[in-house]
């Protein structure tokens, strides 16, 4: 049997470029590649990071993932490959909340993480019983997972950053994240298992996947610990509040973080109460980057533009803002309320959705009716943040503070 695996995405927008920006081998790919009896011949292409897919592919079957600003390049790719009669098979997250529009290009559609509905899918291809949905009765164990096939991935398209899987899920349910409507528990993968995965992968460089790292704080400082001896360097997202405990601060450091995503957000504290992640506070902000620079760690954020508590006033207080905290890296992006949020949820029910095209659903288009200003200032505010952010001056500034705060070693990751 055959297998072409495809991690679709549009050919050029913002959400692509920011995607590829912070590429390492995506998990829906990879964990579907993970599971893969080895008796299938398998290819993989991952659109993000090493181009477009193959359109001439011979395959039994096709399995596409993709997020929802790619959805129209899917359904693309679906129509195509089961126009040569090759079945295709949807996954991940878009697929997984607006399953009866996706079954219109495709075969089936798995709902949820694939770790056991891959297996499912295959086997009942080959007794030709393919099913239309495949769904989870519960979410899989972490434990004894298979790990990714690095020796099958291109390191190259992501320059040379592998990916190892630690956690999956979130203990926080912020209404427009999608993480725990998709992952309906938080659960942990044995740290000896993690740790013999990067062992066997010879990665130097590399993700440690996570929807927050610190989740568990004693789980994270025995995981620390055990990763000191491997002399390895590696990314990870996690809350700020990381910065807040020391001892978990120093074991990071000591273990090889160099790299941190952390959701910041915005810097209106009521918006963040508003949207379930008051945990974060704007107050402590610059000085948790601070102590995480003094440990040469970079630290990157988005701003986001369009909560219901944000004014005009917004885009000239987030830019004061984030040119004080001193970010090493912070992307503009409008609150986007994907499908399967309490977000999407609340503007549907409110009558404030604008539009259902996908494709501008990619935190750069004003997709609902803000509540304090107009979608057009909506959309002209983030572009005016956007514009002045990566201006010479302010982009000169932040090379010269980042050199300075993190090291030209971590420096040229920019």
């Amino acid at each position: 049997m055959k297998v072409y695996i495809i991690k679709a995405s549009t050919k050029h927008s913002l959400f692509k470029e920011y995607k590829g920006f912070m590429a390492a081998p995506p998990q829906s790919i990879y964990s579907a590649a993970a599971v893969t009896p080895k008796d299938v011949d398998l290819k993989i292409t991952d659109e993000t990071s090493e181009g477009s897919a193959n359109l001439r592919e011979k395959a039994d079957l096709v399995a596409i993932f993709m997020s929802t600003p790619d959805a129209y390049r899917g359904y693309e790719l679906g129509d195509h490959f089961r126009k040569q009669g090759i079945p295709v098979v949807f996954g991940g997250l878009h697929a997984s909340f607006v399953s009866e529009e996706v079954l219109e290009h495709a075969d089936a559609v798995m709902k949820g993480e694939e770790d056991l509905l891959w297996p499912s899918v295959l086997r009942d291809l080959r007794a030709g019983q393919l099913q239309k949905i495949y769904k989870n009765a519960e979410p899989p164990s972490m434990v004894n997972m298979e790990r990714y096939p690095h020796e099958a991935i291109n390191m190259q398209a992501y320059d040379g950053m592998g990916s190892v899987m630690v956690s999956r899920g979130c203990r926080f349910k912020c209404t427009y994240c999608t993480v725990h409507k998709f992952f309906p528990t938080f659960r942990r993968r044995p740290v000896g298992e993690v740790i013999d995965e990067i062992r066997a992968s010879g990665l130097e460089y590399l993700e440690l996947h996570a929807d927050n790292l610190i989740a568990d704080r004693d789980y994270a400082m025995e995981l620390f610990q055990a990763l000191k001896p491997l002399n390895v360097k590696w990314m990870a997202e996690a809350t700020l509040n990381l910065a807040q405990y020391d001892d978990i601060l120093e074991a990071a450091a000591e273990a090889g973080l160099f790299y941190l995503l952390v959701g910041i957000e915005t810097p209106s504290q009521a918006a963040l109460k508003a949207c379930g992640k008051n945990f974060i506070k704007v107050d402590k902000a610059k000085e948790n980057v601070r102590k995480l620079h003094e440990y040469q760690i970079a630290v990157d954020s988005a701003m986001l533009f369009g909560f219901d508590e944000h004014t005009p006033d917004i885009f000239k207080e987030t830019l004061d803002f984030v040119d004080e905290i001193e970010l090493d890296s912070c992307a503009a992006a409008i609150v986007t309320p994907f499908p399967g949020t309490a977000l999407f949820e609340q503007m549907e029910r409110e009558g404030r959705l604008l539009t259902r095209d996908w494709s501008k659903y990619d935190c750069s288009n004003a997709v609902f009716e803000p509540k304090n200003m107009t979608a057009r200032e909506l959309e002209e505010g983030a572009d005016w943040y956007h514009r002045k952010y990566n201006g010479w001056i302010r982009a000169a500034k932040r090379k010269s503070a980042r050199i300075r705060n993190i090291g030209p070693e971590n420096a040229m990751y920019f």
